[in-house]
């Protein structure tokens, strides 16, 4: 049986690091060769002229469990050895995953079924005992730090895995053969250059340009930070250093179940005594960079020789490892870990971080001048008037009292914040605020083009022209009262994101809200099943049995089904494969498998036999098979839903004449004849498109709702929508509209489902001329759409019936509040109460991103 740890020879050392050869060799150039071209939808890659080369005779992760010491066992007599059976196997994974202490799980193991029917492991022990002598996974190892003439309350270990063999345990794993890059590439739209993933960036094809020829480069991502164990009381910390590939897709990276995040180190966090805090910060630090040092001591010697490793199909390369993205701060001191790390630089491998450097810097900043120039109450009762929808955090309480909001919650803020603040803000304040919140969402773009870089640049150049507004009209205020500057270190970095685009890639691939879920996974919930006494130690053990029961529940899965362990999918985009890649793999290499252990993949609407697929596969439209209220007679559903209009509005429609013929008039009578008495009613539908920013992903998918009038709404709750209609505005064919009923006749023949829909105009104080044609235009300052309800000549809302085929998207309405709120105004009646709205070009990254397009 392996052991989980190992401890290194002379594991007591000074600050000082082991010499390391920092010698570059002299690498030829790469051969002039005619660059390889790929057409990728409507873009085109042009690869690096000096490709890499494989070579057969390596071994993937899985193939490599094939030589473990029990593989003749598995082989010829039981694959899940050495447990007894499939099933003792799936008892033992439930145990070992879930949060049971030893003395539970002995309890377990000792009632009378389990006696009755024996299992090969007797207690909690021996369980965990065999679940280690799975096949390993990089090994951790311990070691003590000791500082010369300093004195520490405890001693100063370090628990670590040697970063290389975390590196090529992560880049030889099949399941990611379709989500990696081994080679860079240009990739351009027409003659426009377009940044994306890392691989596609100016310093991944400077780093293979400087790499003999048919090597190639893993770029190494660390994240570091400390995160608290204990909430009030213990004063308890520990310091997860996380390392991952850039060359693995920014999509499934991203995604906590692909887990693309490996644990390299628990850093220590030294407390020495009779020190002051800045010697006590000092050494600190020190400790940091030689620790970490210790860790990538093999990926320093990689990138400079280079190492041959197994690629995810199991071939042979020689790969460097230099050092591409570090989210963490830097500190002062003289011999930082990454000093002799190739030619590593901190201007470009500290990228901007949007957690932090954007969504934290929004609450702590912009949401403060909001509040300290129009007042708190004032926006907490705009945010908690706003109607709620399905998704999406509902500000019931306001916001002004709030210390402290997750990360999402930030978001949420971000797309409200401007035009709920419009009206109460001056002028040149709205301009800033809008201008800011613009940068923050263009940075976040999946692809940069030059004319998206100019865009920001300019909302970054408008942001600074207009911030002095914020100081004239109190916005910036300190504990001593206004401040005169703006001094913000995270407002300063955000002049570098231009360039950091061209080097590095989009940004949101750098964002720290995965590693951030790591902390969970790797430290907090692991502290939380020790029993708080050497603690570390314990963590170690319970992440290195996790990982070995992945990885063997993956094993057996193919296995049991006579597959080979490794497996080239078919290089085709697959709805959400680049998210969930370990639940596509599988069903690639199986047909008859969908999920692995507790795994199951998302499930896309476009692949729902139900769906209403639109003729552009743009976007997908589905109802649930019940519906919300069932065999509705007309008269009792037009009581329902506090519709008048309905009985006429089918009786237009079912007639014929198209509301173009009609003039919008309403020709039938509530008594006309229809070809049904009853219908069935909806109370929502989910809806789900295809990315504007990239066709081959979709959108999340978003719940429309179309609630009838009731005690608790008085109102009903009818979100708004962009459909298709022959009474569009110039602006395009799609007039907003506020979704009141989602009904389907009951009749031989049914029809598809309908909609019913009362319509808003484009506001006609907003607009430009083109060939003597009258365009719309957003309005000033806040560049946001103006939309007003549309009456008909009796001042009853103009409404009517429309296929539900032509929704085409989400929107969200935000009244223009004006100076002061109404107060009766709720978010209940918001829609019906307001006379103007704000088109919310912030509502989320679709909607902004498709105006932007339209702009």
């Amino acid at each position: 049986m392996s052991d989980p740890f190992e401890d290194e020879e002379g594991n007591v050392q000074t600050t000082f690091p082991a010499e390391i050869d920092d010698d570059h060799i002299n690498r030829p150039g790469p051969v002039p060769s005619a660059p390889v071209v790929s057409t990728i939808t409507h873009r085109q890659r042009v690869y690096h002229p000096n490709p890499p080369v494989s070579r057969p005779g390596g071994l993937n992760l899985l193939q490599r469990m094939e030589m473990d010491q029990y593989a003749p066992i598995r082989n010829s007599e039981n694959i899940y050895f050495p447990f007894a059976s499939r099933s003792e196997w799936e008892l033992a994974d439930w145990l070992s995953r879930g949060a049971l202490s030893h003395k539970e799980i002995d309890t377990y193991l000792r009632l009378e079924r389990n006696t009755l029917h024996p299992l090969s492991f007797k207690n909690a022990k021996d369980l965990r005992s065999r679940i280690e002598s799975l096949p390993d996974v990089p090994r951790w190892r311990y070691q003590e730090i000791k500082v010369d003439n300093y004195q520490t309350k405890s001693p100063i270990m370090l628990y670590w895995r040697d970063g290389l063999e975390v590196v090529e345990y992560l880049f030889s794993n099949p399941v990611f053969t379709q989500c990696m890059d081994i080679s860079p590439y240009k990739e351009f739209e027409g003659q426009e250059r377009v940044y994306g993933e890392f691989m596609s960036a100016d310093d991944a094809w400077r780093i293979q340009d400087e790499l003999p020829d048919g090597h190639s480069f893993l770029g190494v991502i660390g994240a570091s930070d400390k995160t608290p164990l204990t909430i009030g009381t213990g004063n308890k910390e520990m310091h997860p250093l996380l390392l991952s590939l850039a060359n693995i897709h920014a999509g499934v990276r991203m995604k906590a179940t692909s887990h693309a995040f490996a644990l390299a180190a628990y850093l220590p966090i030294p407390k020495f005594r009779n020190v002051s805090p800045a010697v006590q910060a000092v050494l600190s630090a020190r400790i940091y960079h030689f620790a970490i040092s210790i860790v990538v001591r093999n990926l320093i010697i990689a990138n400079r020789d280079g190492k041959e490793m197994s690629d995810p199909l199991g071939n042979r390369r020689t790969m460097h490892t230099p050092l591409v993205c570090l989210t963490k701060r830097l500190n002062g001191v003289v011999e930082p870990f990454w000093a002799i790390w190739g030619d590593a630089c901190p201007s470009r491998f500290l990228t901007p971080e949007a957690l932090h450097q954007w969504h934290k810097f929004y609450f702590d900043h912009c949401v403060r001048w909001v509040t300290n120039i129009i007042g708190g109450e004032e926006l907490d009762h705009r945010l908690a008037a706003l109607q709620p929808r399905v998704g999406t955090r509902h500000w019931a309480n306001g916001i002004s009292t709030l210390k402290q909001c997750t990360g999402r919650e930030h978001r949420e803020l971000e797309k409200l914040l401007p035009a709920v603040a419009a009206g109460a803000l001056p002028d040149d304040v709205l301009c800033a605020l809008r201008a800011i919140t613009e940068f923050i969402f263009l940075a976040q773009g999946l692809f940069h083009y030059d004319e998206t870089l100019h865009s920001l640049n300019e909302a970054l150049r408008e942001f600074h022209h207009y911030k002095s507004s914020i100081l004239r009209a109190g916005g910036r205020l300190g504990k001593n009262g206004p401040l005169d500057h703006f001094q913000i270190p995270k407002l300063e970095l955000a002049q570098h994101v231009s360039r950091s685009i061209r080097l590095m890639g989009a940004p949101y691939q750098w964002s720290s809200d995965i590693t951030e879920r790591c902390h969970i996974t790797h430290v907090k919930m692991p502290y939380r099943l020790s029993n708080r006494r050497d603690y570390h130690v314990q963590c170690c053990r319970f992440l290195d049995r996790q990982e070995k029961q992945r990885l063997f529940r993956l094993f057996t899965t193919l296995k049991r089904s006579t597959s080979p362990l490794f497996f080239e999918m078919v290089n085709e985009a697959r709805l959400l494969s680049i998210h969930f890649p370990e639940t596509n793999w599988i069903p690639g290499v199986l047909s008859t498998e969908h999920h692995v252990g507790s795994v199951h993949s998302q499930k896309s609407i476009f692949n729902n036999p139900r769906s209403r697929v639109s003729a552009t596969n743009a976007r997908a439209l589905l109802l649930t098979v019940r519906p919300h209220r069932p065999n509705l007679l007309l008269h009792d559903a037009m009581v329902c839903l506090r519709l008048d209009d309905l009985i006429p509005a089918l009786g237009d429609f079912f007639s014929g004449r198209t509301y173009t013929a009609r003039n919008g008039r309403r020709f039938s009578s509530p008594n006309c004849s229809l070809p049904f008495q009853a219908i069935n009613i909806w109370e929502k539908f989910r809806i789900q498109q295809r990315s504007v920013q990239d066709v081959q992903a979709v959108a999340p998918t978003q719940t429309v709702q179309a609630a009838p009038p009731s005690e608790q709404l008085p109102f009903g709750r009818a979100n708004t929508v962009l459909v298709s209609h022959e009474s569009g505005d110039l602006m395009s064919a799609d007039p907003e509209s506020e979704l009141r009923a989602i009904l389907q006749p009951i009749c031989h023949s049914a029809p598809p489902p309908l909609i019913y829909v009362e319509f808003f105009n484009f506001s006609n104080l907003h607009y430009y001329m083109v060939d003597n044609i009258r365009v719309v235009a957003p309005a000033p300052k806040i560049e946001m759409f103006v939309v007003q309800r549309r009456f008909r000549s009796n001042g009853r809302p103009l409404g009517d019936i429309i296929p539900l085929d032509n929704v085409r998207q989400v929107i969200q309405l935000i009244p223009k509040f004006g100076v002061k709120a109404p107060r009766e105004m709720t978010c209940d009646n918001c829609l019906d109460v307001g006379r103007e709205f704000y088109l919310n070009s912030f509502a989320d990254k679709e909607t902004f991103h498709a105006i932007l397009s339209y702009q």
